[in-house]
């Protein structure tokens, strides 16, 4: 892979570290330099354990502080938060906005999201309706309008002049055709996740789903663990 920069987005925390942080800490031992941008903050990623009892601001700091964490575990340069509202995002041109601007401002040879080719609903977690959401919305950003000086006149105000990434990678299980090895960086991994103590107060309880699932990716091409994605090349 020859992309120097590349960016993520995802919905909510945690999401990036779930989908493909082994990859993320594979690249940075690389040299190659990632970002993360995350929609909302997952200030309703709380139930229980006297969650009602903290404000917004206190749970978005706290799940705010967990990824920026997790992503200098894997050695990411910088995580961007929208703070779009947790649980109601929606494919609309002021989100489609944001993503093109952070788009436009990190310039990244590669752009990362979720799929929405995506069509199993085999599970109610991968189909969030924020993570539906920002599979349309970082598609349509894409295309045309990251490159398109004539969509979202505003940010050529703001400094911020069109770009054209080389290639995308969806998250899919379904439709992979592209991927990693992270045997080496799957440590890596677990060690991101557990930096999201809110949502995971112990990693080992988790970590041999997580081994079965990477196993289960890396079996078609002879990895121990791996992170697949489908790849679409970016229009020239």
């Amino acid at each position: 892979m020859d992309h120097e920069k590349i960016l993520v987005i995802a919905a909510h925390p945690d999401d990036i570290d779930f989908r493909c942080a082994g990859s993320v800490a594979l690249w940075s031992r690389e040299g190659r330099h990632v970002e993360y941008v995350v929609c909302t903050s997952g200030e309703k990623g709380f139930n229980g354990n006297g969650a009602s009892t903290l404000s917004i601001e206190e749970r978005r700091k706290i799940r705010e502080t967990e990824q920026r964490a997790a992503a200098e575990t894997v050695g990411t340069k910088a995580v961007h938060f929208l703070r779009h509202t947790d649980g109601e995002l929606a494919n609309t041109a002021e989100l489609r906005r944001d993503l093109v601007r952070v788009m436009r401002q990190v310039k990244p040879d590669l752009v990362i999201s979720d799929d929405p080719a995506r069509d199993a609903y085999d599970s109610f977690y991968g189909y969030h309706s924020d993570h539906r959401a920002i599979g349309f919305a970082a598609f349509d950003a894409l295309y045309p309008a990251v490159g398109n000086e004539n969509f979202f006149p505003q940010l050529l105000a703001e400094g911020f002049e069109p770009h054209r990434p080389k290639e995308v990678f969806f998250g899919s299980r379904e439709k992979m055709n592209t991927w990693f090895d992270i045997t080496e960086t799957f440590d890596l991994k677990t060690k991101a996740l557990a930096c999201h103590k809110s949502q995971i107060p112990d990693i080992n309880e988790i970590t041999p789903r997580l081994k079965e699932w990477a196993g289960l990716t890396g079996k078609e091409k002879g990895y121990e663990y791996a992170e697949g994605f489908r790849s679409l090349e970016f229009p020239k």
